[in-house]
């Protein structure tokens, strides 16, 4: 049984840090609910440590400490860290591969030392890490059957690529990072100039439209997997999915240019999405 205080710290983390995905948790059963949210807050926090500090030698201690300590936490270390202690226990309840773990904290790592991405397949081994197995993770604590974690694969990499478009200026001007894999860029004619100098050509464009179809086309794979899941955590999981979507809608409107302004799903248009996952029949 978490301690009231515990679950006011990982909600409000979950509503801060993801406000589109906090939403959506409230659609799961109370238990759930607290469990997706402690694995939110073990995910998240590694990821504010190297995006929130510009200092890469800081950034690499934090990250290697909370893994170590993750690490020491596993083998029944008594660590002065709640985050790590409750998903200890999350990863016992629900027989979840400590892998998982490992393999998202070499996603990040991996942020401090690669900026580039030559071929969608290398990005691909990247969110498997950074997203994929997030996936993973929260479809065990949903419970599915067998042959559904292609499909949670393919729902991490459709939200992860959203965000990934979303955040082409912030990543670049703040990180030094460019996502978007070369050659889909050099296959439109689209360099980096476009992106520092916030060029957005016919084809910056036929670059968008490119990527945000084959987004689209994840998001399809991925939601055709949400039967696979137990009820109490289908209409969580499918709010969520079409609120990062409508990321892509939003891009959109803004005729591809996101270097103006990042491009917001409302709260208006979360609520409104939210009532249509919690409309959804059959799901």
């Amino acid at each position: 049984m978490k301690e009231l205080s515990f679950v006011s710290k990982v909600r409000n983390i979950t509503r801060t840090y993801g406000t589109g995905f906090y939403r959506a948790t409230l659609l799961f059963p109370q238990s759930k609910k607290e469990d997706v949210w402690t694995l939110y807050a073990f995910v998240r926090l590694p990821d504010e440590m190297i995006d929130m500090e510009h200092d890469k030698m800081i950034s690499t201690a934090n990250l290697a400490k909370w893994t170590l300590e993750w690490k020491e936490i596993l083998t029944g270390k008594k660590i002065e860290n709640d985050i790590l202690q409750q998903t200890k226990i999350l990863f016992g309840t629900y027989h979840i591969p400590h892998e998982y773990s490992f393999a998202f904290l070499d996603a990040m790592k991996q942020d401090l030392t690669v900026d580039r991405y030559h071929t969608y397949a290398e990005l691909e081994q990247y969110m498997y890490g950074s997203a994929s197995v997030v996936g993973y993770i929260i479809s065990y604590i949903i419970g599915f059957e067998e042959g559904a974690l292609p499909f949670a694969r393919a729902l991490g990499e459709a939200m992860q690529m959203a965000n990934i478009l979303r955040d082409v200026r912030e990543d670049y001007e703040e990180r030094n990072r460019i996502y978007i894999p070369k050659e889909d860029m050099n296959r439109f004619s689209v360099t980096e100039e476009n992106i520092r100098n916030h060029k957005v050509t016919s084809e910056w464009k036929s670059l968008m439209k490119f990527e945000i179809a084959r987004t689209r086309e994840l998001f399809k794979k991925g939601n055709a997997g949400i039967y696979m899941l137990q009820k109490d955590g289908r209409k969580a999981v499918y709010a969520a999915s079409i609120i990062y979507e409508a990321i892509l809608d939003e891009i959109e409107k803004q005729q591809y240019d996101v270097f103006k302004k990042r491009a917001r799903v409302s709260t208006t248009k979360k609520t409104l999405l939210i009532t249509k996952a919690l409309c959804k029949k059959n799901l």
